[in-house]
């Protein structure tokens, strides 16, 4: 059920269509594809792995850890979220701009 509410996710959703747009516009053949979809995939799934094998690595000692992790984000989060969007931003800038040149 997570996994199809995060596909809902306007956030998500951007991100892969933007990430379908620009491999439709590569001209790859299929198992070039494949490949850059595995590791589109791979690194939209980095979020919750890291976590994941932290706990699963560090056994006890993983929730202290993961607790300051998470007090750090929280506390950081409007940072974060500009940095991040500012990047993909200057990205997908960039990406249409080349698209005017060629």
């Amino acid at each position: 059920m997570g996994v199809a509410l995060s596909a809902v996710n306007p956030k998500n959703l951007l991100l892969v269509l933007a990430a379908a747009a620009t491999e439709a516009q590569a001209g790859l053949s299929a198992p070039e594809q494949a490949v850059v979809w595995a590791t589109f995939t791979v690194l939209a799934t980095v979020g919750v792995a890291v976590p994941v094998g932290l706990y699963l690595v560090l056994g006890e000692r993983a929730p202290p850890l993961l607790d300051r992790i998470k007090v750090w984000l929280i506390r950081n989060k409007a940072a974060i979220m500009s940095v991040l969007c500012l990047i993909i931003g200057t990205m997908l800038i960039g990406a249409s701009i080349g698209g005017f040149s060629s």
